[in-house]
């Protein structure tokens, strides 16, 4: 089920991406974007606005992982946070960044309702 919901995560996230001119929203607070855990999603129609990855050492707390991806969903101007899952780095594993500390690592998309946004409403 894990995989099935970051398979939905990733094609909205590519569909996203390949269709063209990207919204740009002012930024918010943190505490005014809604965080959705993994096999939650916003009840209201959304769209994407940008994938957000978050990795910190073992010793931070998920909480505080969370925390900061909300910031970044926040700088993107989301509504909310969907997150699509929190693991650890397994021994041995080899990051795209090379780091050989084991870590968390937060994959989320930041989305935004177009409903709460009449701005963007095409005429």
């Amino acid at each position: 089920m894990r995989y099935l919901t970051a398979l939905v995560v990733a094609v909205l996230v590519a569909g996203a991406v390949g269709c063209g001119a990207r919204v740009q929203l002012p930024p918010v607070a943190p505490e005014d974007v809604q965080v959705f855990m993994p096999g939650s999603y916003p009840d209201e129609e959304y769209k994407v606005l940008a994938q957000v990855n978050t990795q910190v050492p073992l010793s931070v707390s998920d909480s505080e992982l969370i925390d900061r991806a909300r910031a970044q969903a926040a700088e993107y101007g989301a509504d909310a946070l969907v997150v699509s899952g929190i693991r650890r780095t397994t021994e041995g594993e080899i990051e795209l960044n090379l780091q050989q500390e084991q870590v968390k690592i937060l994959q989320a998309i930041a989305v935004y309702y177009p409903s709460r946004h009449p701005e963007l409403q095409q005429e």
